[in-house]
């Protein structure tokens, strides 16, 4: 790959927080999404250091080794389908745009997960750790993604800007695309759009400002040229369950063939992945036909025995499932542990383990059979709690750790469903998991868009020790963990963060924050109880 003293033509990044690994600790990653309060941000960006190519010129230091999934499928699809040569287009971290951004640079394309910080961990998060004014409560995501919009490369030279990617729903407001100098969106799958796109803005004809896209066939889909971030391979597309506050439930489900995972693989496997990350709604349900979403045993299998069989491949991380399929075929747990658990990268108390995201969202069969009817399939709405409690047991005794969502503020949401939603807490605490209780959000693309989010204010009493409980039952549980990477500063950290950080912002909490008296008594009940486990 050559350099270009006056810039690249195509220049693809994204913010320092989706550019980095942090070092593979899922807490660090976690924290992506609070906001950084009084803590200067030279201090936030330690915790996720750029990772880049090694031995290469001096200028071209900056290209990423490892970069977002997202972006190493814009940059194939680009070579592929946009008549582009690899010359054309190098993918750089944003700290050091100005080697790649010059006069002949025509496009900077970048990828957006969490853009302003409007979905749902991010406002959740961002709202509850507000302590230190406005300006304060802003995610570290939104203002790694706004300084990277505001640098100086891209105000200097102009290139056309183009974003896409999971949060580039958040930008459709023309002001905030004016203010950040955005000439174009594309909301949706690009794969299809993104060559003409791109290709209109290298020749300087006009762009649209806002692109939907449309799902695109399989020939259209490009196996990536370079390593992602996590080893992340894509598995399947969609989900098809149509829970109404989430829009990958809305797109139908999609599995890639196995010849392009693996291809995909050994992508990632030559140049020095060690980690491969299934990227997908439902590891579960790989090459499921059922329309009740009854698993495909063999396939599923079949396709973590291939993953396994890579001897450079030392930890296989499945991203996601749902719980409905681990209590309608509990064997596949069973069967997948035999694998995984070789390949874990994850520990608890010194055990392997595999740690896998799921979704609760609530224990209210009601609010289930309205709008998340979908879910549990093959089962009905009324045995979602016991589907919950079984799903946890076949995990936990097969070493697996979920890491599940819960919801509150849905529309329409009664005392009587959040009382089932802690009801289901306290029946789940002598289970091995981690809670991150969510605000509802109206997504963008989902039936529920329209409708009003939950916010601080208008939580009751019963919402916040929700919040409160989910928060204790963490930090019971992984208060000899947190900071595992290493013994001392696990203690050194784990100790600031009980006995000092927690009461800190109870107490800044307590007095600023809240015109009520209910969300301050469950705060502080909160930060007392934390600072003595």
């Amino acid at each position: 790959m050559g350099t270009k003293s006056d810039g690249w033509p195509i220049v693809l990044t994204s913010s320092a927080i989706e550019m980095s690994g942090f070092r593979r600790n899922p807490f660090f990653a976690f924290v992506a999404s609070f906001p950084k309060g009084f803590l200067p941000l030279s201090f936030c960006r330690k915790y996720y250091p750029p990772v880049l190519k090694k031995d290469v010129a001096p200028s071209e230091k900056g290209i990423t080794h490892y970069a977002p999934y997202g972006l190493r499928k814009v940059e194939a699809s680009l070579i592929d389908n946009g008549g582009f040569d690899e010359s054309d287009v190098v993918c750089v971290h944003p700290y050091y745009l100005d080697q790649f951004v010059g006069p002949k640079t025509k496009v900077v394309g970048i990828s957006a997960m969490e853009s302003l910080g409007l979905a749902y961990v991010s406002l959740t998060y961002s709202n509850l750790l507000r302590t230190f004014g406005k300006m304060s409560s802003i995610s570290l995501n939104s203002i790694e993604f706004q300084k990277l919009c505001h640098s100086k490369p891209l105000r200097k030279f102009r290139p056309k800007v183009i974003v896409g990617g999971a949060g580039a729903w958040q930008l459709k407001g023309t002001k905030t695309r004016n203010f950040l100098g955005i000439d174009s969106i594309m909301i949706g799958e690009g794969d299809k759009e993104v060559p003409k796109l791109f290709r209109l803005a290298v020749e300087g004809k006009k762009i649209p400002p806002i692109v939907y896209t449309s799902s695109p066939d399989e020939a259209d889909i490009p196996v990536i040229k370079h390593a992602t971030i996590y080893g992340n391979v894509e598995i399947s597309r969609g989900c098809g369950r149509h829970c109404q506050f989430c829009t990958p439930t809305m797109q139908k489900r999609r599995d890639v063939p196995m010849s392009k995972i693996i291809a995909e693989v050994e992508v990632n496997v030559k140049e020095g992945a060690d980690m491969i990350t299934t990227a997908t709604e439902d590891a579960l349900l790989y090459k499921c036909k059922d329309k009740k979403f009854m698993p495909n045993e063999d396939a599923v299998i079949g396709l973590f025995k291939k993953l396994a069989s890579y001897d450079q491949i030392q930890s296989i991380q499945p991203a996601h499932i749902s719980l409905a399929p681990v209590v309608a075929v509990p064997k596949l747990i069973e069967e997948l542990s035999n694998i995984l658990l070789e390949k874990s990268y994850y520990k608890h108390n010194g055990k392997p383990k595999i740690a896998v995201e799921t979704g609760i969202e609530t224990g209210s069969t009601r609010l289930m059979e309205k709008y998340m009817r979908g879910k549990m399939l093959p089962f009905k709405p009324e045995e979602w709690p016991e589907i919950v409690t079984q799903a946890y047991g076949i995990l936990n005794d097969n070493d697996w750790v979920p890491l599940s969502t819960l919801i509150v503020g849905f529309p329409g949401e009664m005392e009587e469903d959040t009382i089932k939603t802690l009801e289901l807490i306290d029946d789940l605490k002598s289970y091995t998991s981690f809670f991150v209780p969510l605000l509802f959000v109206p997504l963008d693309k989902c039936i529920l868009q329209n409708e009003r989010g939950a916010d601080l204010d208008s939580l009751s009493d019963l919402q916040w020790e929700f919040l409160s409980r989910c928060w204790r039952y963490n930090v019971k549980i992984w208060k000899d963990t947190w900071f595992s990477f290493e013994s001392f500063y696990r203690k050194v950290l784990h100790s600031s963060l009980a006995k000092v950080i927690f009461p800190f912002i109870g107490a800044a909490a307590y007095l600023t924050w809240f015109r009520g008296r209910s969300g301050a008594h469950y705060y502080k009940k909160f930060i007392l109880e934390a600072s003595r486990i």
